[in-house]
């Protein structure tokens, strides 16, 4: 069996995510006392479009860049990210890279 040919970058990203706070009336002082710990999160997918403000990973694709269960991240809450591997290179294809992604 032939590995499908990769067309986006896979990626791990680091993110702080929004956190719900412990419930119920807090004074002022007790508030004040609360230690604000970063959520931060890991994901893994392929990077599959990027804008000013947000980027795109799914966690699965296609050969001809179809994708599943994808996963919009704002810019603004990105720590990281990581190529884990490259998309496969073929100079005889002109695949759609980030950037050039297909129309739908």
């Amino acid at each position: 069996m032939k590995r499908p040919k990769q067309i986006y970058n896979l990626c791990e990203v680091i993110w702080d995510d929004a956190a719900a706070l412990t419930h119920g009336w807090k004074t002022k002082e007790e508030f004040e006392k609360e230690s604000i710990i970063p959520e931060l999160m890991i994901s893994v997918g392929f990077l599959i479009k990027e804008s000013k403000e947000h980027i795109v990973i799914a966690m699965d694709v296609d050969r001809d860049g179809g994708s599943n269960q994808r996963s919009q991240i704002p810019r603004s809450m990105v720590k990281k990210i990581k190529i884990l591997r490259k998309a496969d290179v073929d100079t005889t294809d002109q695949t759609p890279t980030v950037g050039e992604l297909p129309t739908l």
